[in-house]
């Protein structure tokens, strides 16, 4: 029996349907099996009990299956199912069904939060064989470690330490000192991007759980989008960690309308550093203390030289008869 195609006004042979239906389905078996799973997928999305919610780093939610893997005190492992193009909850209608289809791009490295238990997510191994949507091993995070001013959830597991190494040293009266070493050491997984490459290294210190660790080594070879780090306990510096946690004044910006002071606010030791004034003229320079010395002036500029080999802070002055004093507060840094 003959059809007619809404694409066209001829008519369509039986093989012409059977072949536009099969497209339909997917083309070829194997096509065919991979629509199949899609539909699957997307049916146990509504009605499954492992149906869930993932919100991305960039705030999209989407609906997806996670599933039990394994379970033990170190870790939890789970295997998330989700399409790869799906409709985003929390965006505005588009049109049909089809319109609002987008892609989700989650990847191994990614961590998502899990929205109806509230904890977060570190995809980190792809199963590659699954054609029809994205599946992939995910770890719980617990832990945050910040980096610069960016934080992100990692996976921690250690330390695996169960004893403590002691040590003696006498003296010849027979007395003497006993001391044990750090040896409390973590493994960590984090996303690997350009902050993090750069970031760990041999030797690179790092806080977890307001206790400091010092990297002993980095693998960001073996896993996609992940890095590996392993971390020894190192001692804590309780005064540094004081100093920077206290909170620095706001630097008032510079009215360009009244005179001020260009030139570094930051320099080293024994710098030799030109500054100059803007707005005004026919004043003399001044430094508050012994830190710095005047090399050479002008009515306009200056020549500093860094005295000292440490760190440290001075004022530089611009001084006028009959007008407020300019002041540029500037710091020294350690080499």
């Amino acid at each position: 029996m003959l059809k007619f195609s809404k694409y066209t006004n001829r008519k369509m042979s039986g093989l012409e349907t059977l072949n536009l239906r099969l497209n339909y389905h997917g083309g070829n078996q194997e096509g065919r099996l991979i629509k199949d799973k899609q539909r699957s997928l997307n049916k146990a999305l509504l009605y499954s009990y492992q149906a869930e919610t993932a919100v991305l780093a960039d705030g999209r939610e989407f609906r997806c299956l996670i599933n039990p893997d394994k379970l033990k005190n170190d870790y939890d492992d789970k295997i998330i199912s989700i399409p790869f193009r799906d409709i985003c909850l929390n965006s505005d209608r588009k049109g049909k069904t089809i319109d609002g289809l987008e892609d989700i791009g989650m990847k191994a490295g990614d961590v998502f939060k899990w929205k109806e238990t509230d904890t977060y997510w570190l995809v980190y191994l792809q199963r590659l064989e699954e054609n029809a949507y994205f599946r992939a091993e995910i770890r719980k995070c617990r832990y945050d470690v910040k980096i610069g001013d960016d934080k992100y959830k990692v996976y921690l597991c250690g330390p695996a330490e169960t004893a403590i190494i002691w040590h003696t040293k006498k003296n010849m009266k027979g007395s003497g000192v006993t001391w044990n070493d750090l040896n409390y050491d973590l493994t960590m997984f984090i996303t690997k991007d350009e902050l993090t490459e750069d970031y760990f290294h041999r030797f690179t210190k790092v806080k977890v759980s307001g206790k400091s660790y010092e990297v002993q080594a980095v693998d960001a070879i073996s896993i996609e989008g992940i890095i590996e780090v392993a971390l020894k306990e190192d001692y804590t510096n309780s005064i540094k960690d004081t100093i920077d946690n206290i909170e620095k004044p706001e630097e008032k910006p510079i009215d360009k309308n009244f005179p001020y002071i260009v030139g570094p606010t930051i320099v080293y030791p024994y710098d030799e550093v030109h500054f100059s004034v803007e707005n005004t003229n026919g004043g003399i320079w001044e430094v508050n203390n012994n830190k710095a010395y005047i090399m050479s002036q002008t009515d306009s500029a200056v020549e500093l030289m860094i005295k000292t080999g440490r760190s440290g802070e001075f004022d530089l002055i611009y001084k006028k008869e009959n007008e407020e004093d300019v002041i540029l507060h500037i710091t020294i840094n350690s080499l």
